[in-house]
């Protein structure tokens, strides 16, 4: 099975067509109001972009040649930085990529240049400056990470979904780092669950992800005593998310998370069912690192019902 997504992925194009397709070391474009646009379309845009600003550029230097030569450098700097830019958000992309596949080597590689080109407009180093902190955090670097992330949106416009994206990145360093009253506090602050299909995805693993850390919080001192956890969250809501996760190639995650809310329900069989299917999908490839509670709980699941790791009858 390994080696067939192997293969896969190595198959997939770099952009995927939608959400529940995408898998690991894919991407998808992600508009303003949260919801995937389809590649074709985005690149129609993007082409009819580079032959306007081509064209204009060219028009400017012919005039220029012919009018006012000394205006030739000034349109020729324009131009190359706009194909730099260009140059610098493939390697932003193809940092995502390789970051996707858990490899932090390269993607700091290809991302970590473009966050210090100093001619690169700001919004891209932002967005190379999120990529080298997702490299920090695959490293077990969490601190160094969320440094990174806050200092990244600080220069990205709210209104660009990435400023959106980058608050869950922060939630779940905080979380992974213990720090479950400052993620909780920043959940909050960011309202009710958003529309937008990838937005609401993100929301999703974060407030389930800080559940998790909640409920699994280490008991400090001998006198405490720990209530058991109530989750936000009723059974239509849950049977949603977990639908959510075997519509997806790359549901693991999320279907890890329902698992673990059904067990904390006392629901064995649909945390079973939910854990099983898990397995059989793409997630993260450092979940010690970026989910260590959940990770903790997945290893006491098994050891507790080892049945779950066994093939079912019909599919033996």
């Amino acid at each position: 099975m390994a080696d067939d997504r192997k293969e896969l992925a190595l198959e997939r194009p770099m952009i995927a067509t939608d959400l529940d397709k995408a898998g690991k070391g894919q991407l998808v474009y992600v508009g303003r109001d949260g919801e995937v646009k389809h590649p074709a379309a985005v690149r129609s845009r993007q082409i009819a972009a580079y032959v306007t600003f081509g064209g204009v550029t060219a028009a400017g230097i012919a005039l220029a040649a012919t009018s006012f030569p000394v205006l030739v450098p000034f349109y020729l700097a324009i131009g190359g930085r706009f194909f730099s830019t260009v140059r610098a958000v493939k390697r932003v992309n193809e940092a995502s990529v390789a970051l996707s596949k858990g490899d932090a080597a390269t993607g700091r590689a290809l991302a970590e240049p473009v966050a210090k080109a100093w001619w690169a407009p700001g919004r891209v180093r932002a967005l190379a400056e999120l990529r080298v902190a997702v490299a920090d955090a695959l490293e077990g670097q969490g601190d160094r990470a969320l440094e990174r992330v806050r200092h990244a949106r600080a220069k990205l416009s709210p209104r660009l979904i990435q400023h959106q994206f980058s608050y869950y990145t922060e939630m779940n360093l905080l979380i992974a780092l213990g720090r479950t009253k400052e993620a909780r506090a920043l959940l909050e602050s960011r309202g009710p669950v958003p529309t937008g299909e990838v937005l609401k995805l993100s929301h999703w693993i974060a407030q389930m992800h800080l559940w998790v850390a909640e409920a699994r919080a280490p008991i400090t001192s001998p006198l405490d005593r720990r209530e058991p956890y109530k989750l936000e969250i009723d059974d239509i809501e849950l049977h949603d998310r977990m639908r959510k996760g075997l519509s997806m190639t790359a549901g693991a995650d999320l279907l890890m998370l329902c698992a673990w809310c059904y067990a904390q329900r006392g629901e064995l069989e649909d945390a079973k069912f939910s854990y099983k299917q898990a397995r059989d999908r793409e997630g993260s490839h450092r979940l010690d690192v970026s989910m260590p509670r959940l990770h903790d709980w997945i290893e006491e699941f098994r050891k507790e019902h080892p049945d779950v790791d066994q093939p079912d009858v019909e599919d033996a």
